[in-house]
């Protein structure tokens, strides 16, 4: 009795939260900002009272949760919608509300064909994640952030939603795509590690939001964001070896995906310095010498069956490069209010950083292959 009563509520608050979207479009169409965000403000409140009060996900009907999750899904997406048509109208060219825009519609999509694909199959649906959680709220900020017209805010909130929802766009996409019964389920650890190798893509757009080669002149905004994901990337470095010792979950590809998660994201950071002139093509060149000869080394060690482990060199050159990435993307805030004569400083601030980084880098490869002498003796 108590669990149907506890499902029944759920719903009915799911189902008033849905029909809570429909003033907010006569309220943004008659520009009654403050009435749209008290909307939205319940709507945002009532996300966070099902997802982790009542949870009622985990007593809602599978096919019930489908289409209340559908239905509040595409609810949501007009609104942002309707927020872009108005800000279009009033000339206010938003490319990011547009991309963002879009990027929802392709997770309510995506969500929709695996939770049906789901039960076609007779499986039960897989319960929102913490993360998942998370990218319904920031949302539904990101909602009210543009409805107050907070324009220091809007982009920054739009920035952190449009992470969250490509990351829920792959996941889903993956899991809809792939064969269940030849292929293991990712472990957290290796979640994390795929994270870096997903966003870095995303990086590399925010580096270059201006389309101008010169970081200097990218909006404010979007150099705080670089600066966040650069943070994420380390916090997941650390997180997913952490993880996998902790939960036994250290596996084979972990440990070569772990590495080459790490490369593919440096190396994208470094050749965005190289076109913002942070970096002169020989640092550059030489990271990428070393990195590629030490992937050709532990291809040659697979061949002859030994997994090569990292070395404390190799998480030094890790720690380096990141600190050094840090330095330079904060370097670039221009914290002039902070630090005398910074224009000064930051005349050779960037190439001595990459400097350090690249002779850190490349002492790290000299020690790789002088500790696999015993596997290249077999080819040498």
């Amino acid at each position: 009795m108590l669990y149907v009563n506890r499902q029944l509520y759920g719903r009915v608050l799911r189902i008033l939260r849905i029909f809570a979207y429909l003033p907010v479009f006569y309220f943004i169409w008659e520009d009654y900002a403050k009435l749209a965000a008290v909307n939205i403000s319940l709507i945002l409140v009532g996300a966070w009272y099902l997802h982790f009060r009542v949870r009622q996900q985990d007593t809602e009907k599978p096919y019930y949760q489908l289409w209340l999750s559908f239905v509040e899904g595409i609810f949501a997406f007009a609104v942002m919608l309707c927020i872009f048509i108005r800000n279009s109208l009033a000339d206010e060219h938003e490319k990011m509300l547009a991309v963002g825009c879009a990027l929802f519609l392709s997770r309510v999509v995506f969500r929709t064909l695996y939770s049906l694909s789901m039960l076609r199959e007779g499986k039960p649906l897989l319960r929102s994640g913490f993360w998942s959680r998370i990218s319904t709220l920031s949302i539904n900020a990101t909602m009210l952030v543009y409805v107050l017209n907070l324009e220091y805010y809007q982009q920054i909130c739009m920035g952190s939603a449009m992470l969250l929802m490509f990351a829920s766009c792959i996941s889903f996409g993956y899991r809809y795509y792939r064969d269940p019964a030849h292929r293991k389920p990712l472990s957290v650890s290796n979640q994390l590690t795929m994270s870096r190798i997903v966003l870095t893509p995303v990086f590399l757009w925010v580096f270059f939001y201006d389309n101008n080669l010169n970081y200097q002149d990218n909006s404010m905004i979007f150099k705080i964001l670089a600066l966040v994901m650069i943070i994420a990337f380390m916090v997941t470095d650390f997180l997913d070896g952490h993880l996998a010792r902790k939960w036994g979950e250290v596996s084979t590809l972990g440990k070569y995906l772990d590495p080459f998660s790490d490369k593919i994201s440096n190396m994208t950071v470094f050749l965005c310095f190289l076109a913002s002139d942070y970096a002169p093509v020989w640092m550059v060149a030489l990271i990428y010498f070393r990195e590629a000869s030490v992937e050709t080394l532990r291809t040659i060690a697979a061949g002859e069956g030994i997994t090569m482990p990292a070395r404390r060199s190799g998480k030094w050159k890790t720690a380096i490069q990141g600190g050094g990435i840090l330095t330079i993307l904060v370097g670039a805030l221009d914290p002039c209010f902070l630090i005398p004569h910074w224009e000064e400083i930051w005349n050779y601030l960037p190439y001595s950083v990459m400097g350090i980084i690249t002779l850190v880098t490349i002492a790290s490869g000299i020690d790789y292959f002088v500790s696999s002498e015993d596997v290249l003796k077999k080819y040498v």
